[in-house]
C-alpha cells in the first residue's frame, strides 16, 4: 500500500497545480497548501517532500544545469529515483573535491616553501638517536 500511496503523491506533486501552489507558498507566506497549519500528518509531509524534490528538479531542468536531466526524467518515477541518487553522488563527489582544494590551498599558504610545481615535496627526516 506504501508504494501506491507513493506513486500517487508522486503524481499529483508533478502537477502543475501543485507546483504552482507549492512556489507561491514559498513566496507568499498567507497561502495555505493545506487546512492545517502545523502538525501534518505523513501523508502530508510525504507529500511536501515530493513537491519539494519536483520544484528542484523542475527548476534545474528550466535552467538546464545538468544534461542527464529532462522532463522524461522527471516523469518516470523509475528514472528520477535514479537521477536523484546520481545527483546526490555527483554533489558528494563535487563536495569532496571542493573541500580537498580548501585543504590543499590551507596547506600551501602556511608551508610555501614545500610546495612547487603544483606538487608537494617529500622530505625525509630520521628521528632516532645515534
Amino acid at each position: 500500500m506504501f508504494e501506491i500511496v507513493d506513486i500517487q503523491l508522486r503524481n499529483l506533486a508533478k502537477t502543475n497545480h501543485w507546483q504552482n501552489l507549492y512556489n507561491a507558498n514559498k513566496e507568499c507566506s498567507n497561502i495555505q497548501l493545506f487546512n492545517n497549519v502545523s502538525a501534518f500528518s505523513g501523508l502530508q509531509i510525504r507529500f511536501l517532500h515530493w513537491l519539494s524534490v519536483y520544484s528542484m528538479l523542475y527548476e534545474e531542468l528550466y535552467k538546464q544545469e545538468d544534461d542527464w536531466l529532462s522532463i522524461n526524467v522527471i516523469e518516470s518515477d523509475i528514472r528520477c529515483d535514479a537521477y536523484l541518487i546520481y545527483r546526490n553522488k555527483k554533489n558528494e563527489h563535487l563536495w569532496k573535491t571542493h573541500r580537498h582544494n580548501e585543504k590543499m590551498a590551507d596547506v600551501k599558504k602556511r608551508h610555501p616553501k614545500n610546495h612547487k610545481d603544483g606538487k608537494f615535496q617529500l622530505i625525509s627526516v630520521d628521528l632516532r638517536s645515534e
